[in-house]
């Protein structure tokens, strides 16, 4: 029950879901989601161990499978070029894309592969190959033109086996399809402040990406845009882009029909307008959690888009702007439509909320950063100090017991100049572990600090001349022992 009680903890955060869906067989996996987010109680838990003692030998087979293959320590089973497969991240219309890890790297990285044998590159070999070209060219541009906080960054692309692999930065984060399915589970709805901050984020990448770098990425859907920590968007899946001429159309027919926009799906030119309209799609998502345009078949669907007959938005749960907003990029005519500038025209005020908070944001992240510095600086100073001190009081403690060895070495001879020494070097190492806290410290310390430099080379040469004269005495006192008294005790 403990055990199921963590596990059911752990899926309750957004990022472990898609791990948990592999793991469990489907009777028991519904057991799982019917306990809720963070029951505590454990007898909540007792009916799921009930159902596990149940489970036949295959199955308890089968899970103990499925924990073993989403274990991330153990050694990859599977390559693909020089890439290490570590897990399924999901699948799409073109393929999967996996996480990986290059062979006798360190840094995880995703890749996308992409089935060459869909019809949409071409119904026979040639016309895939010239498809593939032209999508391995566009990448190669892509790759090297893309840098924005909220765009996914792209490193290569290779063919092997009649696919098409895609090398891309791993965002850790979950995409914004997964969030509907979880605010569907249980039964609630974004806010608005949070739909506004997701969008704004979109609405700025699809402006440097159209506007900058005349890039349409022909494939937006909330799979593509990934949410990481405190809604930061980045918008991935770049294998579908195109980048087009100014002012040209594009013409091939690609995407997911879900959130395509008529042009597309009565096979017209088109431009970035169709990314228009699938954020539109997106932003209608997010108010009632389900795509605009459904039909029970291809044909119902595809004259729904082409009308722009959708549900209205449920009133009472948003203001007119999130209705009028999704209304202009859901407009049939492309003509009509306005592109992204214009779409963040009609959120001016809501951008400049948006912007003010960021600024706010960033001048408290500098304050932070220079207080930081500050203390940082100052406990640099204070080491400094006491390094400094502690090495003063060193070279005046020295020197203090260095005159006292010599005048005792004076007086009573050599016989116990090396227990006498030996009973000194220790006093002198109790007094310097004491040094920096000691009153005797703050006396001295400004004095010593101010003549640093005199003291310095007047102490080392004090310090050579006592050596000198300790070795005189020795020589002079005892003939006999005083090679031995110079190895042993100096």
């Amino acid at each position: 029950c403990y055990a199921f009680r963590a596990l059911r903890f752990l899926f309750s955060m957004e990022r472990n879901r898609h791990i948990f869906k592999r793991l469990f067989p489907t009777d028991l996996f519904e057991i799982f989601i019917d306990i809720g987010h963070y029951v505590r109680d454990i007898s909540a838990y007792e009916e799921l161990v009930s159902k596990l003692n149940l489970l036949k030998e295959d199955e308890l087979k089968q899970t103990a499978e499925n924990i073993e293959s989403m274990n991330q320590n153990k050694a990859p089973t599977k390559y693909i070029g020089n890439y290490a497969i570590l897990e399924h991240l999901g699948s799409g219309a073109f393929g999967s894309v996996y996480k990986v890890r290059k062979h006798n790297g360190q840094n995880l990285l995703a890749m996308k592969e992409v089935n060459l044998h869909n019809p949409a590159f071409g119904k026979d070999k040639k016309d895939r190959e010239s498809s593939v070209k032209n999508i391995v060219s566009e990448l190669a541009i892509i790759k090297e033109q893309l840098c924005h906080p909220n765009v996914v960054r792209y490193y290569r692309t290779f063919l092997e086996n009649d696919r098409l692999y895609i090398i891309m930065e791993l965002i850790e984060g979950v995409p914004l399809g997964e969030h509907f399915h979880s605010l569907k589970e249980k039964q609630q709805h974004f806010t608005e402040e949070r739909i506004w901050h997701i969008f704004i984020q979109l609405c700025l990448a699809l402006r440097y990406l159209h506007k900058e770098k005349r890039i349409v990425h022909r494939d937006l859907t909330p799979n593509n845009v990934m949410l990481g920590d405190k809604d930061k968007v980045t918008i991935t899946d770049f294998g579908l882009a195109k980048q087009r001429q100014e002012n040209s159309k594009l013409a091939s027919v690609v995407g997911t029909i879900l959130y395509s926009c008529p042009e597309v799906v009565k096979s017209e030119p088109y431009g970035d307008k169709a990314d228009v309209w699938a954020a539109g799609c997106i932003l209608y998502q997010m108010a009632t959690l389900n795509p605009p345009f459904y039909g029970t078949n291809m044909l119902s669907l595809a004259t729904k888009i082409v009308r722009a007959v959708y549900e209205p938005v449920p009133e009472g749960l948003y203001s007119e702007k999130v209705s009028l907003t999704i209304e202009r990029c859901l407009t049939p005519d492309a003509e009509a439509r306005p592109d992204i500038v214009e779409v963040s025209s009609l959120l001016s005020d809501v951008m400049m909320k948006y912007l003010d908070v960021l600024s706010t944001s960033h001048l408290m992240l500098e304050k932070k950063l220079d207080r930081e510095r500050r203390q940082t600086q100052r406990y640099f100073t204070e080491a400094n100090r006491k390094a400094v001190t502690c090495y003063h009081q060193l070279s005046f403690l020295s020197q203090k017991h260095y005159e006292k060895l010599s005048l005792h070495n004076s007086s009573s001879g050599t016989a116990s100049c090396k227990s006498q020494f030996s009973e000194n070097t220790d006093i002198l190492s109790e007094s310097c572990q004491s040094a920096c806290g000691t009153d005797e410290e703050r006396a001295f310390e400004e004095v010593l600090v101010e003549d640093r430099s005199a003291l310095e080379n007047s102490e080392k040469g004090n310090m050579f001349s006592e050596l000198d004269d300790e070795l005189d005495i020795l020589d002079n006192s005892s003939s006999s022992s005083s090679s031995h008294l110079k190895e042993s005790a100096f």
